[in-house]
């Protein structure tokens, strides 16, 4: 997927657009991959859209806009080649009052190619949201939230794979990831000296920086089949490379897995091995007379050159865990595992359950380092990042990414399930989601609670003027927790009706122990009015209560249609 964004100067575009085409590279050659006689396999739906939205805004503030559309939804089935692709952009023509973010883009692409039969694979795939700066903002489910708050992501990977079985005794898995992250972040000035946290009120804000993340990692593992003991070896590596300060992760990990069945439903589990970590970045020049941080004519940091690189974190030791996995039935699958990781405590926790009657039951608890791009773009500890996607009606069946429900689709949020501030610090997260939902033939609901605890080990922006060294024990943690529900109704064959409601609440370390209660509630209404003609519409609300600062509250309202060709 590319996107068209706004530049601050010829070196920072030069860049954003080397970050954006890793998405759009790897699906062309997965696409230019599929022989012509597989056309038929492949479905493609063009549609454009117009639809008129009014706000009252959070400070009601009055704003109207026109929203003019196009894009497209894919299907790939071939012999060597399928995926799901969807874009969708849209130009926001202002009305009466201020648009905060005129050019939008939305995608979502996921494509698999088998190059070499049961040897070679390749994955793709990408993403183009919005979503909230700093989580202090409205980070509801109202797709036409106009806080100035919100930023354009776009995000891309290609991995690389391959799988090769050693005759009866074992298999070995290699893979390597490539993967790219831009922000269209807002890049406001300094006002106040002093250290530079998350709160926009310190100068700098939750800016994400263009971000190129690697990893790569083999595995030699038992032919599992009935075998009652089951092991595996495995060796990880991780680089993700920050442009703005240089900053640099790198982690490496090298262990093994030891599995021993007890039944066939229940198999014992136990892993060890050793990691090293490091993250390193160069240090802010500031202005001695204002104690500010200098920018340049693109508002990033310069670099102090007569200070040293900054070790932001820096950890090697062993890491272990043991647990179980219980599978009762192809449909039923529950895994724990407790341990040691990072130098702390670690927990896992993952429950799967499909019924035969739609119901969809999934519970999740994880422990890792990461960072927002690596979650993006990369797997934490072997186990992939997949953001929570509860669709209702679907467009070809692919979900658009948008910051909560896309109007004109009914589509799923693509985003919603990451809570953080936009901030390129690593940060150990305790992350839980519980979430239950059913498909009908006539409705579709769904049921979300989630918890999101991110201990932060650096933060680039948090540096004053006199330090030599990055703090230590300064950063606490954010806190996110809250519920959502949503429910599609079919009235008919022409008409659908939805309903979302969200409650969260919010706690900032990095910006004065700052907590907010988030309320949302919403609706949306759509009919076909012919063949490949679909009127919609929505209504939102949101109410913002926060400790010792002004709530806030904003209301929107939309109408429009759109035609599929």
């Amino acid at each position: 997927m590319t996107g068209t964004l706004t530049t601050g100067g010829g070196s920072r575009g030069y860049r954003r657009r080397r970050t954006l085409a890793a998405t759009g590279m790897a699906v062309s050659v997965l696409t230019a991959m599929m022989p012509a006689s597989a056309s038929a396999d492949v479905e493609i739906n063009p549609f454009v859209s117009l639809r008129q939205v009014v706000s009252d805004g959070k400070n009601r503030d009055g704003r109207g806009w026109l929203e003019a559309g196009a894009g497209f939804a894919a299907l790939l089935d071939t012999n060597r080649v399928e995926g799901k692709l969807g874009y969708r952009y849209a130009r926001r023509i202002e009305e009466f009052g201020n648009i905060n973010r005129k050019n939008r883009h939305y995608a979502n692409a996921d494509v698999r190619a088998e190059v070499i039969d049961d040897f070679l694979m390749i994955n793709a795939g990408g993403t183009a949201s919005q979503y909230t700066t700093d989580m202090r903002g409205f980070n509801a489910v109202n797709p036409d939230d106009e806080s100035g708050n919100q930023t354009q992501i776009f995000s891309g990977y290609v991995e690389p794979s391959i799988h090769q079985r050693l005759g009866d005794f074992a298999t070995f898995q290699g893979r390597y990831r490539l993967g790219a992250v831009s922000a269209d972040s807002p890049r406001e000035g300094f006002t106040n000296p002093g250290s530079i946290g998350l709160d926009p009120s310190d100068g700098i804000g939750s800016r994400l920086s263009d971000s190129i993340t690697q990893s790569a990692g083999v595995t030699l593992a038992s032919t599992r089949a009935t075998n009652t003991i089951n092991w595996s070896l495995d060796a990880q590596a991780t680089h993700e490379d920050v442009d703005q300060l240089d900053q640099k992760y790198r982690g490496y990990s090298a262990g093994g897995e030891l599995g021993f069945r007890v039944s066939r439903k229940l198999e014992l589990l136990g892993s060890a091995g050793y990691e090293d970590i490091e993250n390193t970045q160069d240090s802010i020049l500031f202005d001695p007379d204002t104690g500010l941080p200098d920018l340049d004519d693109n508002g990033r940091f310069q670099v102090d050159p007569t200070m040293p690189r900054r070790t932001a974190y820096d950890f090697s030791g062993m890491y272990w865990n043991a647990g179980f996995r219980y599978t009762p039935s192809r449909r039923t699958s529950l895994e724990f595992r407790a341990g040691e990781r990072y130098g702390s405590a670690n927990f896992f926790f993952n429950f799967n359950h499909r019924s035969r009657n739609g119901m969809s039951v999934r519970a999740n608890f994880q422990q890792t380092l990461n960072s927002f791009s690596r979650l993006l773009t990369q797997s934490i500890n072997g186990v992939p990042v997949n953001v929570a996607r509860v669709a209702g009606l679907e467009q070809l069946g692919i979900p658009f990414c948008v910051i909560g429900i896309d109007p004109e689709s009914d589509d799923g949020d693509c985003l919603g399930g990451f809570t953080q501030s936009l901030t390129p610090a690593t940060f150990k997260s305790d992350r839980g989601l519980f979430m239950v939902s059913r498909r009908l033939e006539a409705l579709t609901w769904s049921a979300t609670a989630y918890y999101d605890r991110r201990r932060y080990v650096d933060a680039q922006q948090l540096q004053a003027p006199t330090q030599a060294e990055l703090p230590t024990g300064l950063f606490g943690h954010d806190e996110s927790f809250g519920v959502r529900g949503r429910v599609v109704l079919r009235l008919g064959d022409l008409q659908s009706l939805g309903f979302d409601a969200l409650a969260a609440r919010n706690s900032y370390a990095l910006s004065a122990r700052r907590k907010d209660t988030q309320v949302t509630v919403g609706t949306q209404y759509s009919r076909r009015l012919s063949r490949n003609l679909r009127g919609n519409a929505s209504l939102y609300g949101t109410q913002r209560f926060s400790e010792g600062y002004q709530d806030t509250s904003s209301f929107t309202a939309s109408v429009g249609v759109r035609y599929n060709f």
